[in-house]
């Protein structure tokens, strides 16, 4: 069952390689943006530096508010790993936040034939 979309909406994936999800929050310097309507289209690639590079020692509010800066127009974060800080920065700023791993593909199909967004 497919599930109507009211607006097109912005999603980042944290990729590495391109085609699936699989760099940390923390660690993702890489991000591809699709929006989502009636399908999933590729936007365009953004880049920045690593949120925490392992040296945050649990406080990374001012990068968290850099990335949060870069992805702001975004709905929903996909990323393969992210701290309790870092998702409930984003969480409280309104984008929702989902670990997972796979393919963007087959994650953009699942996002289209949901109600997640």
């Amino acid at each position: 069952m497919e599930v109507e979309k009211a607006l097109p909406v912005k999603v980042g994936f944290a990729s590495l390689d391109g085609f699936s999800v699989d760099e940390h929050f923390g660690h993702a310097h890489v991000w591809r943006i699709y929006e989502f309507s009636d399908d999933a289209e590729f936007l365009e690639i953004r880049k920045m530096p690593p949120v925490c590079g392992g040296s945050c020692n649990g406080s990374c509010d001012d990068n968290f508010a850099i990335a949060y800066e870069l992805l702001k127009d975004c709905k929903a974060l996909f990323v393969s790993k992210i701290g309790e800080p870092a998702a409930a920065y984003m969480i409280q700023r309104g984008i929702k936040v989902f670990e997972t791993a796979g393919s963007i593909d087959k994650i953009s199909e699942a996002i289209l034939t949901s109600s997640i967004l």
